[in-house]
């Protein structure tokens, strides 16, 4: 029973979302540089630009590793995108490599009129008030990368990692919840992102799902990869 009741919730917020979606208005943005490339950047190479503005850690944010880290990677990134996916990958290794002195701030972002990146925010914002944002930022990933509907598994995920079915469930359905994510976005538009996944790392703002190593890019150019960022500004703050 309350494995349907839980369905049922999260088919509630589906529909309220499109509707939402469909009714809401929101402001034309302009990019930083070439606009098409910056809403488009899930399909381009990764491009870094330097930001006028970067974020800053705050309590109740997301983070893998300490908040005293000297090195922050702040990460905007969609649930229910593949290249969010290939990059939380990326972001691993570098926690593995670099350990204590880099910390990966994960923010969500929201993919203009699509409900299932909304619900996958809302999702992993629910399970983060358990405290449990980890484990499921990890299976809704795992369910992006495959290509399946995220409600597909919900009742097993929330079982598996430990969740409070009915606490749950009443994050799912509140309004002041969307609200929160709602308010992150603006906060994300007001640093020049306009698409997911997008990084900060100090002043740099980097597009896409930059790999790890270095890689050569369809014009031929040599393009630094997430590693050697990350050393540079590690060398910077020595």
């Amino acid at each position: 029973m309350k494995k349907i009741r839980l369905q049922l919730i999260l088919a509630a917020v589906l529909i309220a979302v499109v509707i939402i979606v469909i009714i809401a208005w929101r402001p034309k943005l302009v990019a930083i540089n070439n606009s098409a490339e910056v809403l488009n950047i899930e399909g381009a190479n990764a491009q870094s630009y330097a930001a006028e503005q970067a974020p800053v850690w705050r309590d109740g944010d997301m983070i893998f590793g300490s908040s005293e880290a000297v090195v922050k990677i702040f990460v905007y990134e969609d649930y229910a995108s593949i290249y969010s996916a290939a990059l939380a990958k990326t972001l691993a290794k570098a926690r593995t490599e670099f350990k204590k002195p880099v910390a990966v701030i994960v923010r969500p972002y929201v993919l203009e009129n699509s409900a299932l990146s909304r619900s996958a925010a809302l999702i992993v914002t629910c399970a983060a008030e358990q405290k449990k944002w980890a484990e499921m930022r990890t299976l809704v990933f795992a369910q992006a990368e495959n290509q399946q509907a995220i409600g597909d598994n919900l009742d097993e995920y929330v079982e598996q990692i430990g969740l409070n079915k009915n606490k749950f469930g009443l994050c799912l359905t509140n309004e002041e919840k969307s609200g929160k994510i709602e308010q992150a976005m603006a906060e994300a538009v007001g640093y020049g992102v306009l698409g997911a996944p997008t990084i900060f790392i100090g002043s740099e703002m980097i597009l896409g799902a930059r790999p790890y190593a270095d890689f050569v890019d369809s014009n031929g150019d040599t393009i630094e990869g997430l590693r050697a960022t990350i050393m540079k500004k590690l060398a910077e703050v020595d």
